[in-house]
């Protein structure tokens, strides 16, 4: 009895403590997304200072006409989830990119919607694929061969044995 008496128990307070914990957790943070170079997308909780944020020892600038609202942590379900502002930047610029007019830094937008492009690995390796197509290059592929016939090897042998 006591046991299920304290395992309701914990059931019931669980809920709470994830609300508790978001909650300090988010608590004089936005969420920043920053557009790396290797068009990859990281977000992370960074400090709010006035009008700035910090992020890895580097300051961006926070524009109010910039900032979204949106859920954080995104894969939690919506009950546990707190309202955050967030912001959209280049990784090597301070100035927020705009959620809604991508245009107006065409450059930058192009950027942008290269990196959300799901197929954008696709697309770089068939732009960095030669000509002429697949080229089996012997001295790369040498050592997966070698293993690869070692492994069968040791197979083999494990197989007679018996």
């Amino acid at each position: 009895m006591l046991n299920s008496t304290f395992l309701l128990f914990i059931v019931a307070l669980l809920p709470f403590l994830i609300l508790y914990y978001n909650k300090r957790k988010v608590k004089g943070k936005m969420l920043c997304y920053f557009l790396r170079k290797d068009k990859s997308i990281r977000g992370a909780l960074c400090s709010l200072r006035s009008d700035f944020v910090i992020w890895e020892d580097k300051a961006y600038d926070v524009y109010p006409d910039f900032v979204r609202l949106t859920r954080y942590p995104t894969s939690w379900p919506s009950i546990f989830q707190e309202i955050v502002p967030a912001c959209l930047y280049l990784e090597e610029d301070a100035v927020p990119l705009d959620w809604v007019n991508l245009d107006k830094r065409l450059e930058r937008a192009m950027e942008l919607r290269a990196a959300l492009d799901e197929n954008w690995l696709k697309k770089l390796v068939q732009e960095t694929a030669p000509e002429g197509g697949f080229k089996f290059n012997l001295k790369k592929m040498l050592p997966i061969l070698l293993i690869a016939a070692g492994v069968i090897g040791f197979i083999v042998i494990y197989m007679m044995r018996r």
